[in-house]
């Protein structure tokens, strides 16, 4: 979802696999980047119970995608 300040949102309730992850991404990404004039900002929520799960692979594309890429990217545990 992208909100009518420009900031993309993916809410993560449930187990998914990076894959899945990463095509939503992707698809969340190049919408921002191509609609807006500025940087792409996105916020990732996930719930506790999927972060404490959440496996290393998913945690270094995150890392990955804050240090690589133009945008900012939040990751925020929601209760």
């Amino acid at each position: 979802m992208i909100d009518s300040e420009g900031t993309g949102h993916i809410r993560i309730l449930r187990r998914i696999n990076l894959k899945t992850l990463m095509e939503i991404f992707k698809d969340l990404y190049l919408r921002l980047k191509t609609d807006s004039e500025k940087q792409p900002h996105m916020m990732i929520y996930v719930s506790p119970s999927v972060y404490e799960e959440m496996s290393d692979n998913m945690k270094q594309f995150h890392e990955f995608a804050v240090a690589c890429m133009d945008g900012t990217f939040e990751l925020i545990v929601i209760s």
